[in-house]
Parts: C-alpha cells; structure tokens; sequence
C-alpha cells in the first residue's frame, strides 16, 4: 500500500493540490479503472483511443475513491480532492519515479523478445527465499503497467522484480521505463521477430532492448545471452561501463550451459559445472532458469534454496503450460507466437515422450513486418512429420505454413482451416488416448477458445 498524503503525492507526481486542506488525506493506492477502485484509493483518469477516463471521475468518488488527479480542461468541478496535472499519463510516470527513489530497495529489470514474465516470476521466487519481494502483476511491462508496478512497492520491499516490455514497438519504451525503475540489475533475455512490422530488423529490436542501460545505475550489472548472436553483435559495439555478465552454451558465456536431458517433466543441466533441476518443460526453460540462478548467486542468495525454487516454480497460464486432461495432454503455448518461440515450442513438443499420436495447432505469428509472409513459409518447411503427426493450422498467415509444410507430410496429414470451429471439429476426431497437443499463436488469435473447446473431451 502507498499510505502517501494527498499533498506527498502532488509534489512527486508535480501536481497541484485544489485545497491545502486536503493534504493530510491519506492514499492507500492508485486506481486507474473505476472497476477496481477500493475506499482509500486515488483515481487515475487516462485518456485512451476510445475512452477518456475523466467521465468516470464521480463514479470513482461514488465508489470510494478518496481524491483523483485530472488533467487540466477536461474535468469542470472543484468540490472534491483534486490533484491538477497538465497530463494524467505523465503525471503517473513522475509519481512513479520520483516515488522509486524515496525506496531504499534493489530494482531488477528484464526486457527481451523472449521469456521475459517467467524469467520475471522465476527470479522473483529465487529472490523470495531471502527477501521480501514485490513482482510485476502478470506483464503490466508497457508505459502505464511499469509506473503501476512501482507504485505497488511498498517500504517493506527489498527486492522489486519489474518486466519492461513494448507497447506500440515504435521505439523508445524500454528506454523510458529503465529511467524510471532505475535498476539495479538488467537482463536481457534474446533478440527476437517481435515488433518486426515497426522497427524493421533484429538489429533495431536489440537497439530498443540495449534501451534498459539507460536507467541502469553506474555501478549495476547487465545479464545478456551470449548465445544470441544479434545482442551479442551489438553489445560488443557498445562502451558500456556497467558490469557485464553473460550466459549461453557458447564457451565464451561467464556462466556456460550445458544441457544434459530434456523431458516430460523439466530439464537437468549443468551451470558452470553446478547441477540444476527446472521443473518447466523445454530446453528454453533453462535459460530462464539461468537467469535466476545468477540473479540469486549476485545478491547471496543460498544455493540450496535457488536450487529449489528453480525446481519447483511453476508456468504462468498459457506458457508452455502441460494440461493433463482426460487421456491425453495439451500443451498450452497460447500466450503468443513469433518464430523463435514457435521453434521452442516445436522442440518441446519433440522431446516429450510417451505419447502414441503428436498433433500441433497452429495460427498466425502477428507483428513480423513485411517479411511475415516469407516468416510463416519457413517455419511450415522445418515442420515435418519426424516431430509431428498431425498439423492443423488457422488463420490468413498460417496458410503459407500449411502450403509449404504439406511438402512435408503424407497426405491429409496437414490441415488448414477457415474457422476455429471447422478447426475444433477436425481436432476432436484426431484426438485418441494418449494423444500430445500444441496449441500456440499470437495472443490476438485467442486460440485459448480452441482449447476451451477440446479440453473436456474423453478419450
């Protein structure tokens, strides 16, 4: 809880306060919808595409809200506590960051195209074992989820573990967010296709990422895969005075990985010649691990308790997340979808073994620019039948996965559909005892609807 006074709150946030005699209420936390307002609260009104939060100003004082901040011109009355800023969104941001800097706490901050919010929610279970630790909520990463998310620090927070992601991917974003978090710890989990249709080449997406140094304290620290050679090209092109360490299979890695077996239950591998367990299914899983792992060793964490919080976390929902349902198992990877992370998934669906059939679900990577076309014909030429039986795929991108990965496949073994419902019904009659399915897209596909659909069957 913030339990700021009303006029604290005003000057970190360079706003002015309608009535002095207003600047002892105090804020237990900041609200910017009126649906999750509780008494206490101080409301945010933000201006969107489609709504402008000001209309709600009465509501949220209905609600309980015990002040609000509103933006010059667009609210008309005085008889409430009022914060007066010239923009609500940038009035959050400086309370955000003036606000971080009254903590006396180490910030974590993990960006990267790839693995951010389960390397985000591992590490923050690493660190937990020995401090009080405060997280980003699910991936409230953009410019409005960050500042919330530094604002849910409290003075009793001694680690805050904070995920900086894109919004729009026009440039900028992570920049922007290191200099409010000010980390004391930075990582950067890969360079990936994501954002492609905005910054146009992988090059510019580790320019975005390498962003996070901006805010990065002098004397902090810069986790990097030295396995991707995008990152690792423009890190070496850069006089970056903080210090550096790096992880990867490749030799050169300060802490080198070496993966000793991967299956249905995790992976067993080695970190500098030490033993280390993820109970996470899929190769990709260790590196997140590593992170962890390393962020502990930095800040003392004992080996014993790294050991077993690594083995032990558990997938946010739609990661990589194994459902066992009734005779066969759905591999839920429906969060999102770009190639990179499509190929771990299709890995993970190869290791896993004691399944009779192994049918992959597929739609549309969005967001890869104008080489998405030639993207999705790629991945449909390194699928084949070796690491899958079935191939039903969904969405206008996917059908050049399916032109070109039928080159692949025995005859009506891979599939492309109109609707999710011509989809559903094709999957439901391939589905036998002891069936393996992937399911993965973009988020906007909502391939969570195929899954709702298919995981009450009885096989």
């Amino acid at each position: 809880m913030l339990n700021l006074r009303l006029g604290e709150i005003a000057k970190l946030s360079n706003g002015k306060l309608n009535k002095d005699e207003y600047s002892d209420i105090v804020i237990s936390e900041i609200s910017r919808d009126t649906r999750t307002i509780e008494p206490g609260d101080i409301y945010l009104p933000l201006i969107g595409e489609i709504l402008n939060g000001h209309i709600f100003i009465d509501d949220a004082f209905k609600l309980g809200a015990k002040a609000t901040f509103a933006q010059k011109g667009e609210y008309h009355k005085d008889d409430k506590p009022i914060i007066w800023v010239e923009d609500t969104l940038e009035a959050l941001r400086l309370f955000a960051q003036n606000y971080r800097e009254t903590l006396d706490l180490k910030v974590v901050a993990i960006t990267g195209s790839n693995g951010k919010t389960t390397t985000k929610d591992m590490t923050a279970k690493v660190l937990s074992k020995k401090y009080n630790v405060t997280k980003t909520i699910g991936n409230l990463n953009n410019q409005i989820g960050l500042p919330i998310t530094l604002l849910r620090f409290t003075k009793d927070t001694q680690v805050g573990v904070c995920e900086l992601g894109m919004f729009d991917g026009k440039g900028g974003e992570i920049k922007a967010n290191s200099d409010i978090s000010k980390p004391d710890i930075a990582v950067i989990t890969n360079i990936g296709e994501a954002h492609l249709d905005t910054l146009i080449t992988k090059e510019n997406i580790a320019k975005e990422k390498l962003g996070i140094l901006s805010g990065l304290k002098e004397d902090g620290v810069l986790i990097y895969n030295n396995d991707d050679e995008i990152l690792k090209s423009a890190i070496s092109k850069m006089d970056i005075k903080q210090k550096l360490i790096s992880f990867g299979q490749d030799k050169s890695s300060d802490y080198v990985i070496e993966i000793i077996e991967s299956n249905n239950v995790g992976s067993l591998f080695l970190l500098n010649g030490e033993v280390y367990n993820v109970s996470m299914i899929g190769e990709h899983q260790v590196y997140n691990a590593t992170v962890a792992a390393i962020i502990g060793k930095l800040l003392k964490v004992n080996k014993t308790d790294v050991y077993d919080a690594i083995l032990n976390n558990r997938n946010s929902s739609m990661r990589s997340e194994l459902m066992n349902l009734n005779g066969y198992d759905i591999l839920n990877d429906s969060y999102k979808s770009n190639p990179q992370s499509l190929r771990s998934a299709l890995r993970t669906l190869s290791i896993l073994s004691g399944y009779t059939r192994k049918i992959a679900i597929l739609g549309d990577m969005l967001e890869l620019g104008s080489n998405e076309i030639e993207l999705h014909k790629e991945i449909g030429r390194e699928i084949t039948k070796d690491n899958v039986d079935y191939l039903l795929l969904f969405g206008p991108l996917s059908k050049y996965t399916a032109q070109e990965a039928s080159k692949n496949f025995p005859p009506n073994r891979v599939l492309y559909f109109e609707s999710k419902r011509e989809l559903v019904t094709k999957a439901k009659y391939l589905i036998k005892k002891g069936t393996l399915v992937l399911v993965k897209a973009s988020r906007s596909m909502h391939m969570e609807e195929v899954i709702e659909s298919i995981n009450t069957l009885h096989v």
